[in-house]
């Protein structure tokens, strides 16, 4: 960031805290407010493939199930997809994220002049101890400071682990792309609630608290993208503090790509200035920001 390189979004949520329904709107132009069911908009992948990206879908989750078909469309509409392993929602085991980055070496080597990848990382699903080989155990139970018992200590430790594997994982991929005209894209499809008023670690649909839904979204820039649209990367630093919810982000990718099929609309892309900031932003009937978050009342 001091370096000029990444523009860090201040007030970002996701529509959902699962990953199914979260992806459902994330890559097509279903949201709250639509009339019709989810799969019968167009997907990002499609609308990438009509502009003339290459698409590639690489994930380390699951390859199939039922936390996994939603994703698995997404993937086979895709001109290349692959998957670290083979494995259904109810397998739990523990292939760290940089699994990944053989299958993007070898995407970027088949590569065309246009390029849309998407990276479905593990991250910091639970459980949280599989997510991060041993050299990154880098904190420990007595390095919590929250007034928590030992049982709860450990598992913020390993929550922490994973955030920290996470970041070497996500500065990797930036670093792919440093000599390529590119901007990435870093953006969770919802948040974690490590006992965070409640005596839960993880996330549900029902009922989500605040850290189910606020995300981090970050954007990297290349030096060569930076240079050759340099109003692009004004407008995405100036929208950093814009309150958003990622149902929306289609429209924002597609208004960085100067695309615009009959369905964008420059109002629900953050980094336009006809950027709508004052619309509501709805998470299973209920207002984020005067109901389930009520400090910002």
């Amino acid at each position: 960031k001091k370096n000029n390189e990444l523009a860090v979004f201040t007030d970002v949520i996701s529509p959902h805290s699962i990953t199914t329904a979260s992806l459902k709107v994330l890559f097509t132009f279903a949201n709250y407010e639509s009339d019709i069911p989810w799969y019968q908009h167009h997907t990002m992948v499609d609308v990438m493939k009509k502009a003339g990206y290459q698409t590639f879908w690489l994930s380390n989750q699951e390859s199939s199930g039922i936390w996994g078909n939603v994703a698995q469309l997404f993937a086979h509409r895709s001109d290349h997809f692959a998957f670290t392993s083979f494995r259904d929602s109810r397998e739990e085991f523990g292939t760290p994220d940089e699994a990944l980055f053989p299958l993007l070496d070898q995407a970027q080597t088949t590569a065309g002049n246009k390029n849309f990848y998407v990276l479905h990382l593990m991250g910091g699903h639970g459980a949280y101890y599989y997510r991060y080989p041993y050299s990154f155990a880098k904190f420990q139970p007595e390095d919590i400071q929250r007034k928590e018992n030992d049982e709860r200590k450990l598992v913020l430790a390993q929550y922490t682990n994973a955030l920290y594997y996470n970041d070497y994982i996500v500065s990797s991929v930036f670093d792919k792309f440093r000599d390529k005209e590119a901007l990435v894209i870093y953006l969770p499809d919802h948040g974690e609630t490590v006992y965070d008023d409640s005596g839960l670690a993880g996330h549900v649909e029902e009922n989500p608290n605040r850290f189910m839904l606020e995300i981090p979204m970050i954007v990297w820039a290349s030096p060569s993208f930076k240079e050759k649209y340099p109003e692009k990367w004004a407008a995405i630093r100036q929208a950093v503090d814009r309150p958003y919810m990622t149902d929306d982000i289609i429209h924002t990718i597609l208004d960085l790509a100067d695309i615009a099929p009959e369905e964008f609309d420059p109002t629900r892309s953050v980094v336009s200035p006809s950027f709508n900031a004052d619309r509501l932003r709805m998470v299973q009937g209920q207002n984020y920001d005067t109901e389930i978050r009520p400090d910002k009342k």
